[in-house]
């Protein structure tokens, strides 16, 4: 068990003074990301946090370097487990590893999180619209670049 620590409360906007890992909530809540462990997402998180670096391909995608050992400090784990979590991540389709040649870190492509709504996801009408039981989210597809409208239930 950890050793408990004596702290003082937090006051005021002292909280603003921490850096935060951001975990899409669709992580956390969509029943097709519950296989994915907590240590994966978390990963994830740190991933995105990384993306900020504005690396862009020739394509224009977002890339990041987070080298095993990074990980593996960060989550204080083994190499067994970093790697566990590298191909977890990549085996449900939410990062992409490509190779640079020898010499050259391996580059990591984050993907959108955004989920497209299930098939039995139901659709927006004039009477559930007013009802309030649907409400509309504006996300940006990669894909297109453009904004699209998109029904989830809050």
């Amino acid at each position: 068990m950890p050793e408990t620590l004596n702290l003082n409360y937090c006051y005021g906007n002292e909280a603003d003074q921490y850096s935060f890992y951001h975990i899409p909530k669709i992580l956390l809540t969509d029943r097709r990301c519950k296989g994915i462990s907590l240590e994966a997402k978390v990963l994830y998180g740190r991933m995105g946090l990384s993306v900020r670096n504005g690396w862009l391909d020739d394509n224009g995608r977002v890339f990041l370097y987070l080298t095993q050992e990074e990980a593996m400090a960060m989550l204080d784990c083994g190499k067994d487990k970093a790697t566990k979590l590298f191909r977890e991540l990549e085996g449900t389709g939410l990062m992409e590893r490509k190779k640079q040649g020898r010499g050259h870190s391996v580059r990591i492509y984050v993907k959108n999180f955004i989920l497209e709504p299930e098939p039995s996801a139901p659709v927006q009408t004039a009477e559930n619209q007013q009802s309030g039981l649907l409400d509309s989210a504006i996300v940006c597809t990669p894909e297109n670049q453009r904004l699209r409208v998109r029904n989830f239930r809050p």
